[in-house]
Formats: C-alpha cells, sequence, structure tokens
C-alpha cells in the first residue's frame, strides 16, 4: 500500500519519472500499477502514468492494442490541456512503432472532431495534428476532408485545418501544395482570425521553402492594407520575416 502511495505521489509531482520509466520497463507488475493509475481523478497523475507507459511499451507490441482502446477513452474524457498533449503524444509514438495499428482508429478520431462535442473536438485535434506531423500517411482519406474545412461555413473548421496544414508541413512541401490555392483564398476570408491565421499558415511555410517563399511575400504584399488592424500586423511580420531570409540566402 505504501509502494502503491508512493508511486501515485511520484506521478503526481513528476519528480523522479525517469526511475519510474526505467522500472516500469523492466518489472511488468510495476508496469501494471502505473497502467492502473491511468484512471486516476488527478489528471496530473493520468499525464505522467501515460508518459511512463508510453515508453515503457514502445519494446511491448502485445500491448499496443490494449493501450490504444485506453488512449482512446481518455480521449473523449480528457478535460485538461496538458493531458491531451500527452495523448496527442503517445498517438504520435505509436503511429510511429505501430503505424498499422493506429490506422485502424485515425477514422474514428477524425469522427469524434467532425461530429463531437466542443470538448472533443479540441481534443481530436491535438491528436490529428500529432499524426499529421508524425505519419501523414496514415491519415490519407482525412486530407481530402481538410480541403473540404478550408472552405467550411464554420470558422473553427478553416483554423483547424490551417492547423493540420502547418502539421503536414513537417513533412515536406509535397503535402501541402495541393492546399495552396484555397489557403491563397482564406487571405480574403470575411473573418480576421481566419485571414490572420491564413497568413501566419503560408508565412511558416514560406520560411521552409525557399521557392514558395517569394510567392509569399508577393500574396501578402496584395493584402498589406487589409482593414483588420490584426491582419495587418501579421503581414506586417511575416513580410519582414521573409525578407530577412531571403537575404540570407
Amino acid at each position: 500500500m505504501d509502494e502503491e502511495f508512493n508511486l501515485r505521489e511520484a506521478l503526481a509531482t513528476g519528480e523522479g519519472i525517469q526511475d519510474v520509466i526505467v522500472r516500469a520497463t523492466v518489472d511488468k507488475e510495476f508496469l501494471k500499477k502505473v497502467v492502473e493509475l491511468l484512471d486516476d481523478d488527478l489528471w496530473t497523475v493520468q499525464k505522467n502514468a501515460l508518459r511512463v507507459v508510453i515508453e515503457a511499451m514502445r519494446d511491448m507490441p502485445e500491448l499496443h492494442d490494449s493501450l490504444i482502446t485506453k488512449l482512446m477513452v481518455m480521449l473523449r474524457r480528457s478535460e485538461a490541456v496538458p493531458l491531451t498533449q500527452e495523448i496527442a503524444r503517445a498517438f504520435g509514438v505509436l503511429a510511429e512503432i505501430a503505424p498499422e495499428k493506429v490506422a485502424k482508429v485515425t477514422p474514428v478520431i477524425f469522427a469524434n472532431y467532425r461530429v463531437g462535442d466542443p470538448k472533443i473536438k479540441v481534443n481530436a485535434t491535438y491528436v490529428l495534428e500529432e499524426i499529421l506531423r508524425v505519419r501523414p500517411s496514415l491519415l490519407g482519406n482525412v486530407l481530402r476532408d481538410i480541403s473540404f474545412m478550408l472552405t467550411s461555413k464554420e470558422t473553427s473548421d478553416k483554423l483547424a485545418a490551417l492547423n493540420f496544414i502547418l502539421a503536414l508541413s513537417n513533412k515536406g512541401i509535397k503535402y501541402v501544395t495541393p492546399f495552396l490555392p484555397k489557403l491563397f483564398m482564406l487571405l480574403k476570408d470575411k473573418n480576421e482570425l481566419v485571414r490572420a491565421s491564413a497568413v501566419e499558415t503560408l508565412v511558416a511555410l514560406g520560411e521552409a521553402n525557399e521557392k514558395l517563399r517569394k510567392i509569399v511575400l508577393s500574396k501578402l504584399e496584395e493584402i498589406k492594407d487589409d482593414r483588420s488592424g490584426l491582419v495587418q500586423r501579421k503581414v506586417k511580420e511575416g513580410i519582414s520575416r521573409l525578407i530577412l531570409l531571403e537575404r540570407e540566402t
């Protein structure tokens, strides 16, 4: 009982977490106790328990299915952003080491985004972004949906799509090139948050790709007199950053 209490305390504070990971990796009975704490009432305990579990289970493929099932439950229940981020990171790790297993649940995760309540939509967005960043091929069918989201009537869909595209860009410009025409269209969206976010996304893409940089600069010049102060500021900052990179090349 004292050991269990000390384990929970360690997970609650995060102190000595590396020692917990090492022990969980070599002691399956100890790992089982950590897994049980994924259902703890305290989100910090859940978050650190998950951190331990995902590291310990890397080389235990027989446990990957049960972990994914547990993650799907946690995804729907999480109400703390740090916990949700840890859940997303866990999915990212599994996308690397067990892609075929994660591929089976990605349609469900995206469905949670499309039809879930606001909390679940946010949680699913974190996970989808991480999977797109790590292994975009697992979300092949979702890429078509992202294109539709860019022209959605819902501002939240457009903003989420921009985040997804930014995550995709980490794997190379080829993944985002098909979206560029619609990204440029969003620079003239009626909502200033969408326009500002489109600017930020395009600037990030331009920073990462020299060939795209000149095109983005040209598009930003066209909207530098936007009626929104927020958008004007983002455009000015973006132009400065891209011009600085141009001078360095």
